[in-house]
């Protein structure tokens, strides 16, 4: 980037009538008076601003600011052997969130990415788009083997079963 053009995180956003706005930040400020800024993304949930923060805890409170978004999963019924009543319970699968912590340790950590609750305590975490787009084809495949492959074979084992078993001969 040419250092003589600012960043355009830095340029002030314009509205469809033209006239500039600023870039939305958040703000910490120490007791000593030091300010740290940083952009406060609209999809962001949380403000991370704070004041009077001692100085010695600023590297803390940086490392602590994650931006995030929550999106819901699909609720299902499952079974689950630790159910003692032994029915089907409700279970949400495949929830997931953007996030993004600024001062992560790695640059490319400092990126925007998303973790996938796939169910129960099982995660897919630091997806980029390559990575969703990867999950969302396998998901895809998934959907199509049951509607391609296994229902078809249920519908024509269920006749077969209906056809030629007999209910009467239980011992």
């Amino acid at each position: 980037m040419n250092p003589a053009v600012p960043s355009p995180a830095a340029l002030p956003t314009t509205d469809p009538d033209g006239a500039a706005r600023q870039v939305p930040q958040w703000v910490i400020t120490t007791t000593a008076g030091k300010q740290i800024t940083g952009y406060l993304p609209p999809w962001a949930t949380e403000d991370p601003s704070e004041q009077d923060v001692a100085s010695q805890e600023l590297a803390a409170r940086l490392a602590d600011v994650c931006h995030y978004r929550e999106f819901p999963g699909q609720v299902l019924r499952a079974y689950s052997p630790g159910n003692p009543s032994d029915a089907p319970e409700e279970l949400e699968v495949m929830s997931s969130s953007i996030t993004c912590t600024p001062y992560a340790p790695a640059p490319e950590l400092a990126l925007p990415v998303v973790t996938v609750r796939v169910a129960g305590e099982y995660w897919m975490t630091d997806l980029d788009p390559t990575g969703v787009a990867d999950l969302v084809a396998g998901l895809r495949a998934v959907a199509d083997r049951l509607d391609g492959v296994v229902i078809p074979q249920l519908n024509t084992v269920r006749a077969e079963w209906t056809a030629h078993h007999s209910a009467g001969a239980r011992p």
